[in-house]
């Protein structure tokens, strides 16, 4: 995926893209992947004039991204949106499947109608995508919530295709780390939000795809 000098590349989605941003998305992108990936393209290009902005918000399902699709994409008109959403979509239903002071999970066939209208809405708007699946740093296929998670990320791969969007896929690259020694709780405390380290695998995984010229 090409990026130019003056290509403006936003990340989009929830808790796991937001960790701590200040209010514009701008000025302070937190302290995660987004943070690291606008470091690495600053010191490797520094003749480039790439803005990078971070849209995430902590607690975020499909359902939000689409109520804010507006003010926070769209009308940043950005070249280049990443987007990581689906994990509060399927986590609501096995933390707080009770509770009534948050929103619930979002059914399957729901978050497939949500994350289509948000790929529809920003690639009409011009810009191209990346697609982060959902997952779950969990490596025991007995896991309930790691087999949810991956039926959700089958949805997400699926419209990637559809719409011919590129893919990094979070599942197999958390479980690969593992697979090599690395602790699940090296990449993760929760199993959901990364640590240093799993923010570094994922922003290296991501500068793959940029072909910056």
């Amino acid at each position: 995926m090409n990026i130019t000098k003056e290509n403006t590349l936003l990340f989009l989605g929830d808790s796991v893209t937001d960790c701590g941003r200040d209010p514009s998305g701008e000025w302070y992108l937190g302290e995660g992947y987004p943070n690291m990936i606008s470091s690495m393209i600053r010191v490797q290009y520094p003749e480039h004039k790439i803005l990078c902005i971070n849209k995430g918000t902590s607690g975020n399902q499909t359902r939000h991204i689409l109520s804010r699709l507006q003010e926070d994409v769209l009308d940043n008109h950005p070249d280049v949106v990443t987007l990581c959403i689906g994990i509060n979509d399927v986590w609501r239903f096995y933390d707080r499947p009770l509770t009534k002071k948050c929103e619930p999970g979002v059914p399957i066939d729901e978050y497939r109608s949500n994350l289509e209208s948000i790929i529809q809405q920003i690639t009409e708007n011009g810009a191209k995508m990346i697609l982060l699946t959902p997952y779950m740093i969990d490596s025991n296929p007995a896991e309930p919530m790691r087999t949810t998670m991956l039926q959700y990320a089958e949805v997400c791969k699926e419209l990637a295709q559809k719409y011919h969007l590129e893919l990094l896929e979070l599942q197999p690259l958390f479980e690969g780390l593992m697979a090599k020694g690395i602790s699940s709780y090296e990449l993760s405390a929760d199993r959901i939000h990364p640590s240093h380290k799993g923010h570094t695998a994922i922003a290296l995984e991501l500068m793959k795809k940029f072909n910056i010229v």
